[in-house]
């Protein structure tokens, strides 16, 4: 895979390479030192590699080299005396030769290996280690020996390592050694001694890396540090890495070689293989093919249709960056289904390798591109105007942060973490100085401008940002980014929380505080303000003229399909109070002209008044049979109750006049669709007592209005009432507002309305009296204000018994003192009392001599109750 044209020859490119060049050109250098150096070793002791009984021929190299250097440190007293001793004499040059000689011997004694222990080139000296290991890992944990032995156990192992290495280097090195497949399920001697020996390896490897995990820190630093000690280290890794790759090439090339071979064995399997790598060629080809055309036709398709709302734009958007970033994940997508689905030569590591190349390049470039192609639009928030400097930085961090996972990934495959992979860390972080300076140089004057612009940054930011040259201005430029940054990942985080209703009622929370901190000039300026005309307020909040059709599409296609079905039952619908169960059946009678609609009261006549005045009945007591007669002449099939929870009274014998409708009901059965609506409060208690049970066959719940919906049930009702109001005085947080037009008029609005909708948690009437108790009249026009809350703390201050009262209160909407009284059985002083209380609060009003919580206090109420658990929501 090779980058486009137009950035294969790139300064941009280079520098993002950079670090693979080095990295390679780093390896190469080490693996041909570490070659030469093998040779070295392997021509002074080619005895001892060729041999068979490698441990018999290790014990006779180490005892005939220990022969030698007692009969050299014999000799060398007399030689020394002898001709040393009278050169020094003569010429003076004999101590510079001794001292160098001595010095040579004395560094040759500090950095020589120590000699192997034979019984540990056996087959078992791994079980032996093992051991070892974890029993010194236990006297540790017991705090009977300390961590500093590892050092010595390490001491020991690692010999043996380099040497059981070395020797499977040489071993497969040799041409004779086989390592096809065939050999591997032919179970052959020799193969099963390759493996088992590579196995080992492998798992001395993975002894070290417990044992430097479990070692000092000291310890661990010195041998992963560029001293003496870690260059060893990395002589060995290195030693290890070229022993895999040595395996990972010679398999790979026999086993790609036997292949016909192997087809003539066995040609099920690999004759699947090539049909799949087949059928993925052609299905890359084809789909290429097509999508070079077909998605840039999908997208004018899209963008055909009128209107072109916004999710339609931001399908098109996303098909246009699909469209231009695709070459990555296809390649990706491809390379993938291979591994998975074809393995012919049936090497792990190679399948790793090639899986973790692919998966970091490909990801890197689909990022760069996707940036690039951000940048090229131009229009993406803090993208925009970005400058070509700008855009180089942005690309090499992303090459940067791409190379770096891939590095470690790779180590990680071959040697886990150990000396290479401190090392590598220390390269790219060093290699990350001159990007990230390169980087703040420049972004810093965009970041500055933009907390200058910015109204919600904090003032201890600009005026830490008021140096800005030089070092200081530097280090500002640094605490900028970061506020650029957090600020730009709130706005984000909230964008997409905003994406769900919960979300964006978190969000109204969180700023309501800040917006009154901000808008106090405009609360103290419009204190004296007027209010909204009576007729513009009570169009606001209650309009028969102007709803949202959307709510009660559901329910109310679900009541039809039942008339048309001719369903003869009962519905319940439920609702907290001022869901709109009023409007929902008023819906229901517009779309179905033969219905007739009943107000509850909290007296039974009442209804059969309305029933009688409806249908024309004349006389005062009216028969059933009149009434059924009555309905089938006038083809009357759907009779809508509302409000049939004010029937049900707050008094011990509260449910006499809901039973007397329930068998009225029974007694016309068969004749209509009966739709009943109920307050949620009322039906969780109706169903408590068991009276609703059997009698209903469908409950319908309304539930809360979207924002949306909020939002466009005002903006009815201001058209409605032929108003315009400013928004522009307010100060919203961008955070509050995720719409495409940045005008503070539009932003604003869609601010308040978040806000309002969030406090009347979707009940559109609480949210329309909070929005026009929000208009008022400030120097000749019509300006928005921020909704005023009911303060909460009061009713926190209130004893138990006035909770009660306004328990009894949401339960049953309308109560007079004596239904709280019977209710609750407190005294009547009591009750008074408490309610007199409520007023004063303005928490309670009077109704026709009844009593019923606000609208102003209605959610607050509803939400502190259920909180202390007097009342279910």
């Amino acid at each position: 895979m090779s980058l486009p044209p137009k950035y294969s020859l790139s300064p941009i490119t280079l520098c993002a390479n950079f670090p693979a060049l080095f990295i390679t050109f780093l390896f190469i250098f080490c693996c041909q030192t570490l070659a030469f150096a093998a040779e070295s070793k392997s021509d002074k002791n080619i005895e001892k590699v060729e041999s068979e009984n490698s441990k018999q021929e290790i014990t006779q190299a180490q005892s005939i080299k220990e022969n030698k250097e007692q009969v050299v440190e014999k000799e060398l007293p007399n030689t020394a005396e002898d001709d040393v001793g009278s050169r020094i004499d003569e010429t003076g040059e004999g101590d510079v030769e001794a001292q160098n000689a001595a010095e040579q011997n004395e560094e040759e004694n500090q950095y020589k290996p120590e000699p192997i222990n034979s019984d540990y080139l056996t087959d078992n000296s791994l079980e032996k280690f093992e051991q070892e290991f974890y029993l010194l890992q236990d006297k540790v944990a017991s705090l009977s020996r300390s961590a500093d032995d590892y050092e010595e156990l390490y001491g020991r192992i690692r010999p043996v390592m380099a040497e059981k290495t070395a020797q499977l280097y040489e071993k497969i090195k040799h041409k004779g050694v086989d390592l096809k497949l065939l050999t591997q399920v032919r179970n052959d001697e020799e193969f099963i001694e390759l493996f088992s020996r590579a196995s080992e390896i492998k798992n001395f490897y993975l002894l070290r890396h417990n044992i430097f995990k479990e070692a000092t820190d000291e310890f661990r630093e010195l041998l992963t540090s560029t001293k003496l000690n870690g260059i060893n280290e990395a002589k060995l890794e290195f030693d290890y890495v070229r022993l895999q790759i040595l395996i990972i090439f010679k398999a790979t090339f026999q086993r790609v070689i036997e292949i016909p071979e192997r087809f003539t064995l066995a040609p099920v399997d690999i004759f699947i293989n090539l049909v799949m790598i087949f059928i993925a060629i052609v299905v890359l080809k084809k789909w290429r093919s097509w999508a070079k055309l077909g998605l840039p036709q999908w997208r004018q398709k899209i963008l055909a249709v009128r209107p072109r709302t916004s999710g339609r734009m931001k399908a098109a958007r996303a098909i246009w960056y699909f469209e231009n970033t695709r070459t990555p994940i296809e390649w990706l997508l491809f390379v993938n289904f291979i591994l998975s689905s074809i393995d012919i030569v049936q090497i792990q590591i190679l399948i790793d390798v090639i899986s973790t190349l692919t998966f970091w390049l490909c990801l890197t470039y689909f990022v760069f591109s996707f940036l690039s192609k951000m940048i090229e639009r131009g229009k993406q928030n803090v993208l925009k105007n970005i400058t070509k400097n700008q855009s180089s930085s942005l690309k090499v961090v992303v090459w940067w942060a791409g190379w770096y996972k891939l590095s470690f990934e790779l180590t990680g495959i071959f040697i886990a973490n150990g000396t290479i992979f401190a090392w590598l860390e220390t390269l790219f972080r060093l290699l990350l100085l001159p990007v990230y300076i390169f980087f703040i140089l420049q972004w810093r004057k965009d970041c500055f401008n933009y907390i200058d612009e910015e109204r919600d940054a904090p003032e201890l930011i600009k005026k830490m940002i008021t140096e800005r040259k030089g070092i200081k201005g530097f280090i500002f430029a640094n605490v900028a980014l970061v506020f650029v940054i957090y600020f730009v990942a709130t706005k984000v985080f909230l964008s997409l929380i905003s994406k769900v209703e919960s979300g964006r009622r978190i969000t109204a929370e969180i700023y309501r505080k800040k917006l009154l901190n901000d808008n106090t000039e405009l609360l103290e300026k419009t204190k004296s303000a007027a209010n909204l005309y009576p007729d513009i307020y009570q169009i606001l909040i209650d309009s028969d003229n102007s709803n949202v059709a959307s709510v009660f599409e559901g329910p109310v296609s679900k009541v039809m399909t039942m008339l048309e079905n001719k369903e003869r039952s009962h519905i319940a619908i439920t609702g907290e109070r001022g869901i709109g169960k009023t409007h929902f059946l008023q819906d229901l009678a517009k779309q179905h002209g033969k219905a007739i609609t009943l107000n509850c009261t909290e007296d039974f006549s009442d209804i059969l008044q309305s029933v009688k005045d409806q249908l024309g009945l004349e006389g005062e007591n009216i028969k059933t049979s009149e009434i059924v007669k009555a309905l089938k002449e006038q083809e009357i099939d759907l009779v809508l109750l509302d409000n049939c929870h004010r029937l049900l009274t707050a008094e011990a014998s509260g449910q006499r006049e809901i039973r007397r409708l329930y068998g009225w009901i029974n007694e016309l059965k068969g004749l209509a669709l009966w739709v009943l609506t109920f307050d949620s409060s009322s039906w969780s208690l109706l169903n408590a007592l068991g009276i609703a049970t059997g009698f209903f066959s469908t409950n319908i719940q309304l539930k809360s209005w979207t924002e949306d919906q909020i939002s466009d049930l005002f903006e009815l009702r201001c058209k409605e009432a032929e108003i315009d109001i400013d928004f522009a005085q307010l100060v919203i947080p961008r955070q509050l507002a995720d719409i495409e037009d940045d005008s503070i008029e539009s932003r604003n609005k869609s601010g308040i309305y978040r806000i309002i909708w969030g406090y009347a948690d979707g009940n559109p009437a609480v949210a329309c009296r909070a929005f026009a108790n929000s208009i008022i009249y400030s120097e000749g026009k019509l300006v928005a204000k921020l909704p005023i809350s009911p303060n909460g703390k009061i009713i926190e201050h209130f004893d138990i018994n006035s909770l009660l009262v306004l328990r009894v209160l949401c339960q049953f909407g309308r109560c007079s003192v004596n239904d709280i009284v019977k209710n609750l059985r407190l005294h009547g002083l009591v009750v008074n009392s408490a309610l007199a209380a409520c007023v004063a609060q303005g928490i309670v009003e009077q109704v026709n001599g009844r009593f019923q919580i606000t609208w102003f206090w209605f959610r607050t109420a509803s939400k502190y109750l259920a909180r202390q658990n007097l009342l279910t929501r």
